[in-house]
């Protein structure tokens, strides 16, 4: 498998993942041109995708979806809460046949890879997160949730590649600007997970098979990429746990180079 991280953040989020038979976009929150740059870039075409799987209705991931569908022949596959929170607009592009409505803790698959889906906790109206497992490799992407559910830990384990919500140092977010009930939504249950959540919970779920955490979704204002490595260092040592032979990468606005697992 490979996989591509396009873009993550408040600005927009795209990930892009192939199998030997399988071209999966995992949200579609930029413009057109800067997936299609990307993917170009790195030898693939926009037109060959198979499938754009949709996390929730925010506009940083659903904001470049009709032009991409109309560039390609993808089915779409999303929860029916997230379709109807879609704009209007865009729900009047999609051609109903292209539409396939998934639901949590569902296990489906799109060609040869097999894509469970994870119950995730954030202000949208049905938000999920995915595991993606094919040629022997397994492929975790959950960003924007307020917290994992211990429910869910066991599915999440000893993945070979992370994309993991790392959004805010919970200093920084209180000493900004930003209005306090934003904060405090950010805090809450159904926010962003803190730098230091999300490494806890990944000194849970990292396994000899892990070979890339990409901390996704870092606030802009509210976070640094080098407080997100700083304080995940930090818990795994308090933990007394190394990252084994797993490599921590920060996402941005800018594609990271591809991973070949």
């Amino acid at each position: 498998m490979k996989l591509l991280q396009i873009a993550s953040g408040s600005k927009g989020n795209a990930t892009f993942i192939e199998s030997n038979n399988t071209r999966i976009l995992i949200d579609c929150g930029i413009s057109k041109k800067r997936i299609s740059d990307a993917l170009d870039n790195e030898n693939h075409l926009i037109e060959d995708l198979d499938a754009i799987l949709i996390t929730h209705e925010h506009t940083d991931h659903v904001s470049g979806l009709v032009p991409v569908i109309r560039a390609t022949s993808a089915k779409i596959y999303l929860t029916r809460p997230t379709y109807d929170g879609l704009p209007l607009k865009t729900r009047e592009v999609l051609d109903s046949s292209r539409v396939v409505f998934i639901s949590n803790n569902l296990t489906f698959s799109i060609k040869d890879i097999i894509i469970e889906t994870v119950q995730i906790f954030h202000d949208a109206r049905d938000p999920i997160g995915f595991v993606l497992r094919a040629e022997g490799k397994k492929i975790v992407y959950i960003t924007d949730t307020g917290y994992v559910h211990e429910a869910f830990l066991e599915k999440l384990k000893n993945a070979d590649l992370y994309v993991f919500e790392s959004n805010h140092d919970p200093e920084i977010l209180m000493n900004s600007d930003r209005p306090y009930a934003t904060k405090m939504r950010i805090l809450g249950d159904h926010g962003h997970l803190s730098n230091e959540d999300s490494a806890y919970l990944m000194t849970k779920l990292i396994g000899e098979n892990t070979k890339y955490i990409l901390l996704a979704h870092l606030s802009e204002e509210c976070n640094l990429p080098s407080l997100a490595v700083a304080t995940y260092q930090n818990v795994f040592a308090g933990e007394r746990m190394t990252f084994l032979n797993a490599k921590l990468k920060c996402c941005s606005q800018e594609p990271l180079k591809e991973i070949n697992l």
